[in-house]
């Protein structure tokens, strides 16, 4: 299994145009990423936070066989 980590700042809160309340985490390179807070309720402005990635071997396996599924219906047999 391949993982890596990012370390963010937690900047500040907004609201999305939909209306839902989006977290802004800023990296050490001043890059962003914005996710809706209800994924981590728990943040708080100022704080610094730890993001792991890694890969889900299982979920791209799925997700690879249901694109092949659909190709095969929509075009004919795929390689």
């Amino acid at each position: 299994m391949m993982a890596g980590e990012l370390v963010a700042t937690v900047d500040r809160f907004e609201v999305g145009r939909d209306g839902q309340q989006l977290a802004v985490l800023v990296f050490d390179d001043g890059q962003q990423l914005v996710i809706p807070h209800s994924l981590v309720p728990w943040l708080q402005r100022g704080m610094v936070v730890r993001i792991r990635l890694e890969r889900d071997e299982m979920t791209e396996t799925q997700r690879r066989e249901e694109i092949r599924r659909l190709q095969e219906e929509l075009f004919g047999e795929t390689e």
